[in-house]
């Protein structure tokens, strides 16, 4: 029973990613009930439940039958399985109190601001900076909790050492060849993680990126070249959730590659 609560409340936060990044154009974020992009009817409460919803009308609107994007509905089922996976390894031996809860927030919010950036850029190929602030922030807030744990040369040195590879590629190229919000996901991500995991994130990142932009250039050789931009955030995001829960680090990836 806790698993299902814990993946509809997953999928409901899935759900909001959704319509963050829908009216960051169009509307205000908190401000108005959702509506039909097609016809302008008003959706119901009830058409809004979480992967059910959309199961049940087929993905079309209940007033004008225009069909939603089955996105919408990964959105759900992905942020639905992340905090299933959240519940399992982070809260589930904490029992019900302030530090569980505290915890749920904090990876509630942190899993929006990701979310939001991730697919906002896979919509439009580029993030404004100042969508960066509020996973800069978790991601710093994460790195004090460890330090106030245990001083480290791992925590201490993640932002810099994880960064400075794109940083350079970025001056270099006088951000030709990527934008600097690239760079300041990886300050994110070596504050949240520290150098090993930081390091994990930022090759397995770039190796998938690799992989799908090849795939690319092959299925639409005549549509794409590799000087076209490609949203390179989503993979950073993907990646970042397989390393948090799997605990991979550079180590292990050097160590795989030589057995």
């Amino acid at each position: 029973m806790v698993y299902l609560l814990s993946f509809f409340y997953g999928a409901a936060l899935g759900s909001f990613v959704n319509v963050i990044v829908q009216r960051l154009h169009i509307a205000p974020i908190l401000n108005g009930r959702s509506k039909c992009l097609s016809c302008g009817e008003k959706i119901h409460w009830f058409d809004l439940v979480p992967v059910v919803s959309y199961l049940v009308l087929q993905g079309r609107c209940r007033s004008c039958k225009h069909r939603f994007g089955v996105e919408n509905l990964i959105v759900e089922v992905l942020y639905g399985a992340v905090f299933v996976l959240v519940y399992s390894m982070v809260l589930s031996g904490l029992g019900i109190g302030v530090e569980s809860i505290s915890w749920l927030a904090y990876y509630s919010l942190l899993f929006i601001s990701l979310g939001v950036m991730a697919l906002y850029d896979l919509k439009h190929t580029y993030i404004p900076l100042s969508f960066f602030g509020g996973f800069l922030a978790l991601c710093a807030a994460m790195m004090g909790m460890k330090l106030l744990h245990e001083v480290s040369p791992d925590t201490i040195f993640g932002p810099i050492v994880v960064a400075v590879p794109f940083l350079v590629i970025y001056l270099i190229t006088r951000g030709k060849a990527l934008g600097f919000g690239d760079v300041l996901m990886y300050i994110a991500v070596g504050a949240f993680f520290g150098v090993a995991q930081g390091l994990a994130v930022l090759l397995l990142s770039v190796w998938l990126g690799a992989l799908v932009g090849g795939v690319l250039h092959i299925a639409q050789r005549k549509k794409y070249s590799l000087t076209s931009g490609i949203p390179f955030i989503p993979f950073i995001a993907c990646v970042f959730v397989i390393v948090l829960f799997t605990d991979i680090d550079v180590f292990s990836i050097v160590s795989l590659l030589h057995s």
